[in-house]
Formats: C-alpha cells, structure tokens, sequence
C-alpha cells in the first residue's frame, strides 16, 4: 500500500474512532455509567490501527458505535419502561402527558431495534441513521417524561394524601362511635345497677315496715 493511500485509510480510521467515540460520550451522559463493550471495541481498533491493519481498525470502530449507541438506547427503555410500569390513570396521562399513546408506540419499536442492534453491526454504516434516529427520538420522550412527571406524581401523591386523611377520618370516627356506644352501655348498666339497688333497698323497707 502506497504512502497516500495509507494516509487516507489511516484518516478512515481515526474518523471512524472520532464517531465511535462521540457516541461513547452519548452513551455516558445520558445514563451516567460507562459503556464498558464500546471502550473494549475501541481498544482493539486502537491495536489494529498500530499494525497497520486499517480494515479492521474501522470495523471495531463500528462495532463501538454500535455498542455505545446499544447502551443509549437501552438506558432510555429501562427509564421509560419505569414510567409506564407506575401504570398512572389514562385521564392524568391525557392531561400531563398528550402524547403518550405515541410515546408507547415508540417504546415498543425502539425495543425491536434494540434487538435488532447487534444483527446490524456488520452492516452498511447507513443503519446508524436509523439508530441515531431512534436515540433522538427517546431522548425527547425522557425530556417529554421529565416535564410532566412531577406535576404527575404531586397530583397523584396528593390524591393518595387525601385517601389517607379519608381513611384515618374513618378510622377516627368508628373509634369515636365505639366510644360513645361504650359510653352509652356503660351509662346503662349503671342507671340499671342504681335502679336495682333503689329497689333492693325499698324491698328491704318495706320488708321492716311490716
């Protein structure tokens, strides 16, 4: 391979490194962990590109991208999928979140790309814009998520505080109508206890009065 030409694979190389690489970052600030396959991908072009090997340098390149992008995307599922499981009533989710039929039906088609990611790694570096795609597509559905959650989660805290309140009220109140009912039997057996000894006594009287 003449000296040009090896220039020009080497640039292939290290652009391919630069995307792989950009991807890496993504990976990392929207999930906050490392993506630890991507890193190894990356080494190993590394070593690859130091022996000249030039053709398979870029293919770890891709490979990387592809693991970085697979991590993404994985993260935003996990974090949507919370979401959903919280299984909030449809009237609140039309009111703080409109578009979450759409977002649903987005979620269940990135999962199928997730799933197809690793089938695609060897092939043209076109798909990456259908990945890049569906990145972006979920990173507007957390940020979508993110905006409505905490009035959401007020709404539906503050419902379960006022259940709660209704139930220690109703727990309060049968404790105070078994109070005044204890009270009312007590009163009872006393002014029956009184009247019996009223009329034990009056027995007796009239007993000594004869």
């Amino acid at each position: 391979m003449d000296k040009e030409r090896t220039e020009d694979k080497r640039n292939e190389v290290l652009s391919a490194f630069a995307e792989a690489e950009d991807a890496l970052k993504l990976a990392e600030r929207v999930s906050g962990d490392v993506a630890l396959p991507a890193v190894n991908q990356l080494r190993y072009a590394l070593c690859h590109l130091l022996e000249d090997d030039f053709e398979a340098a870029i293919r770890h390149c891709v490979r990387a991208r592809y693991d970085a992008y697979e991590a993404a995307i994985g993260y935003f599922l996990d974090y949507i999928a919370t979401f959903f499981e919280q299984d909030y009533p449809v009237t609140l989710l039309d009111r703080y979140l409109p578009k979450w039929k759409e977002y649903r039906a987005t979620f269940i088609s990135s999962r199928t790309v997730l799933c197809e990611i690793r089938k695609l790694r060897d092939a043209d570096a076109d798909v990456f814009k259908r990945i890049t795609d569906v990145v972006v597509r979920l990173a507007e559905m957390r940020d979508g998520i993110d905006a409505s959650y905490i009035e959401m989660r007020n709404v539906v805290h503050g419902q379960e505080e006022m259940e709660r309140e209704a139930r220690q009220q109703e727990m309060q109140d049968r404790e105070d109508a078994k109070a005044r009912e204890d009270r009312r039997r007590y009163s009872l057996s006393l002014w029956w206890t009184i009247c019996g000894t009223i009329l034990g006594a009056l027995g007796i009287l009239v007993a000594f009065l004869k």
